[in-house]
């Protein structure tokens, strides 16, 4: 057999077992916090939403309406998009590096890396920006390296779709700039009616939100840049957090690998101009939150677009240096311990392996729980409302859902808090619409407050604290109460 048909069976034989692996895992685990809230989302359509573009909530109610308001459903978005991943960096690959066998090893690198390797897992917004970013890449690949212009329509749609998907989306168009501008012979495109047609097809595509936003008051733009950051101070932690942050989900030695690999593919731009084409696709989103983190509390995924470029420029950095011995044991080194993190993290996904301490920084803890914590509040919902009317209520979102989600019936659940998600769009913020009303209210060890000092009730009942255990492991506390006669919540 060839290099090139052993390349492609050992990348079809990576797909399958991608297949079976996250098959189970979808099917076998309830949804995180924030998925719980993105399935809230597809329960609300919308033009757009408060804190993301729609694709994620339409995305969900496609599956919904396919397999049922379940977990499987809603992650099962999150499982084709990452199919296609593999699929376009497989083509990606392939057409730059022009070797199969470099395009099997740049698939093969990214479904290692743990940051991937979950987020294959997760129906979040970056599960179709990831899809339709790299499909953007894969049109304007096909404008800039092979010379056909006739694909910056495709690119337009893609890249609207992306739009559709999270904000981080701008990247693109700020990264085919950069790369018009730095290769001299694709400055041509600015002459070009091609690419200005792309950027309307886009803005249409993205017309949704736009309008959503002009009917909200630009709620979106105020909750990107206000509500989400309220505390803008340059502080070396905040840089140094988002550092630790991108190498734990990178892992070590491999995330300082892809950032050479990058600086490598500017460096050797003349040789190969898509070497040029992938860091120019990377390194303005990794360079900017970098920048930003000195100043915001970043999230750890922001950057992670930008760096799958730069796992297929590490792997033509890595041939080149093969004949290296302290390199080749450093790619050993790196490139087991981005597996091992892997599986570290799929196993605690079920069992606690790594019992960490306190119990709500293991983050893995979230997906239990729920379910036994529903049928409780069912229960008290059930005898509070023979008397007169009662609803549901936390004081957070992830709160809200989670019971919305897994509490039998899938009621809709309310929350006292004001500012900062969708409920307020969606009418289920605690008013004074609901005084008078019987209540069930919950929170956990990760969200403890004290309700008798946020909410006015005429008597309280608290239910004994509802432990969960995984495998005899402490996982969490919920804690559980029965209002009667709700009178308000108790400003400052």
């Amino acid at each position: 057999m060839d290099k090139n048909k052993k390349a492609t069976l050992l990348f079809l034989l990576t797909i399958i077992l991608l297949v079976c692996i996250r098959l189970v895992f979808i099917f076998t685990l309830n949804l995180s916090d924030d998925e719980a809230y993105y399935w809230q989302y597809a329960r609300h359509l919308s033009l757009s939403y408060y804190e993301h573009p729609p694709l994620v909530a339409w995305s969900n109610y496609l599956m919904m309406q396919l397999f049922g308001s379940t977990a499987y459903a809603v992650r099962m978005s999150a499982f084709l998009y990452s199919i296609g991943d593999s699929i376009l960096v497989w083509l990606i690959a392939g057409k730059i590096l022009q070797d199969k066998m470099k395009a099997f090893l740049s698939v093969l690198a990214l479904n290692i890396i743990p940051a991937y390797a979950i987020g294959g897992l997760m129906m979040l917004p970056d599960a179709p920006l990831g899809f339709f970013w790299l499909l953007t890449l894969y049109f304007l690949m096909k404008v800039f390296l092979d010379g056909k212009g006739q694909y910056w329509y495709a690119a337009g749609i893609a890249l609207g779709l992306d739009m559709l998907s999270k904000y981080h989306s701008i990247f693109i168009p700020i990264s085919a700039l950069l790369f018009m501008i730095v290769s001299k012979e694709d400055r041509k495109w600015f002459k070009d009616a091609r690419p200005y047609i792309a950027t309307v097809i886009a803005l249409l595509i993205f017309s949704p939100v736009i309008v959503w936003n002009i009917q909200h008051h630009f709620e979106s733009l105020g909750f990107e840049l206000v509500s989400r950051n309220p505390n803008f101070h340059i502080s070396i932690v905040k840089f140094i957090t988002f550092l630790g942050s991108q190498v734990g989900l990178i892992s070590p030695l491999v995330f300082f690998l892809i950032i050479y690999a990058i600086y490598y593919g500017f460096k050797r731009k003349t040789q190969n101009k898509g070497y040029l084409f992938l860091s120019a696709f990377a390194a303005p989103i990794i360079v900017f939150f970098f920048a930003v983190s000195f100043i915001v509390d970043s999230k750890p995924n922001w950057a992670l677009m930008g760096y799958i470029p730069g796992v297929i420029l590490s792997v033509e950095l890595s041939y080149g240096m093969l004949n290296k011995n302290w390199f080749r044991k450093y790619l050993w080194i790196g490139w087991a311990l981005a597996l091992l993190f892997t599986i570290i993290i799929h196993v605690q996904l079920y069992y606690p392996l790594i019992p960490l301490r306190p119990v709500d920084t293991d983050l893995t803890n979230d997906l239990y729980g729920w379910h036994t914590a529903g049928k409780e509040v069912e229960a008290a919902y059930q005898e509070l409302s023979k008397n007169r009317p009662t609803f549901l209520f936390t004081h957070k979102y992830q709160l809200s859902s989670q019971l919305a989600f897994n509490a039998p019936g899938q009621p809709q659940v309310y929350t006292s808090n004001t500012t900062g998600d969708s409920y307020h769009d969606w009418g289920y913020n605690v008013t004074s619409a609901l005084d008078g009303w019987n209540a069930v209210y919950i929170n956990d060890n990760s969200f403890r407050i004290d309700p008798y000092k946020h909410f006015k009730c005429k008597k309280w009942e608290e239910l004994p604290p509802l432990k969960i255990y995984r495998y005899g492991h402490y996982a969490r506390t919920f804690y559980i109460y029965k209002c009667y006669d709700f009178e308000g919540i108790i400003r400052p």
